[in-house]
């Protein structure tokens, strides 16, 4: 019997394993689903298609969504979790400290996405000012990553694999978002919350099989095919996919074992945006919900975020 389609949308670095993994594992078609993995080349065209009714999930930094939202009224909200590291800021191999980008040009994907407030906060810490560096729209972190190997451009802000890739090259270490913005939410999976409230059965059967994914990456058995799986999807050597595994799965940083989405993460990327100068249209709570997770795992979660607590008897 055919699956409940389900079209995903998400960009190709390391950060998507669980999600890729469970396609390749075909947990997500033993979750009863017939889906579709679209990788995007920025994030513009992810969000774009979310709100154009083109993709049902994306995956991509919750700035993202939130920009999106206020900006277009489109109601996006984030139901899954992430990592939230590592973010590396790296700079050509000549580049001394963050000093040295002063009139510089750094690559982003667009000017308005999820990682530039997290680059600007790497700037100020270094002691530069907005200003005095310009932004330079290249896409997706893989096209940004080849730009700065050919040297197109100073500086960018790459993500696993291709951090890790560059500094294996002799590039620049700049900055670490966990340096400045521990614990934000780095990532989320998120849908327009009229398709996640008319597909509670789906969502959740999603859920489910990432969950299953990231209990197989962790699984001390499945550490040589899933290292395996890297090398071949990403072209590193042996030793690079394994500190990619255990970074992208580091219970800190990477993937919790519920992929659960942090409300102390979800704040926190609302007050950059504030320091940012584009402070959020609502309250954090409202660009995030917890219900699938209530419905999944049932236990300790009580109220979803955003709704008020149920009436205690006797109260």
């Amino acid at each position: 019997m055919a699956g409940v389609p389900l079209r995903v949308c998400l960009f190709s670095g390391a950060s998507s394993l669980p999600i890729r993994i469970a396609d390749h594992l075909g947990l997500l078609s033993e979750a009863g689903l017939a889906a579709e993995l679209h990788l995007t080349r920025g994030s513009r065209e992810l969000v774009e298609g979310l709100a154009a009714g083109r993709y049902d999930v994306v995956h991509a930094a919750p700035d993202n969504f939130i920009e999106w939202s206020d900006r277009t009224g489109a109601d996006i909200v984030s139901w899954i979790g992430g990592t939230s590291g590592p973010l590396h800021l790296i700079g050509s191999p000549e580049l001394a400290g963050l000093a040295d980008l002063a009139g510089r040009g750094i690559a982003v994907d667009s000017p308005d996405s999820g990682f530039v407030s997290i680059l600007m906060k790497i700037v100020r810490a270094g002691g530069l000012a907005a200003e005095d560096v310009s932004l330079v729209p290249l896409g997706s972190t893989q096209l940004r990553y080849e730009a700065l190997m050919a040297g197109r451009t100073a500086a960018t802000m790459l993500a696993l694999p291709w951090s890790a890739m560059a500094l294996e090259a002799g590039f620049s270490l700049l900055g670490d978002r966990d340096q400045v913005l521990p614990g934000m939410q780095g990532s989320s999976g998120a849908s327009l919350r009229t398709w996640l409230a008319a597909h509670p059965d789906t969502a959740d059967s999603y859920l489910k099989a990432l969950c299953a994914a990231i209990t197989w990456l962790n699984h001390p058995a499945n550490l040589e095919d899933a290292n395996r799986y890297i090398c071949e999807t990403y072209g590193t050597s042996p030793a690079l996919a394994d500190a990619v595994h255990r970074s992208i799965m580091d219970p800190r940083t990477g993937w919790s074992p519920s992929a659960f989405i942090d409300p102390a993460g979800m704040d926190m990327v609302c007050r950059l945006r504030s320091e940012n100068g584009r402070p959020p249209d609502r309250p954090a709570t409202s660009y995030y919900t917890l219900e699938p997770y209530r419905r999944v795992f049932g236990f300790g979660l009580g109220p979803c975020a955003g709704e008020p607590p149920e009436d205690v008897e006797g109260a």
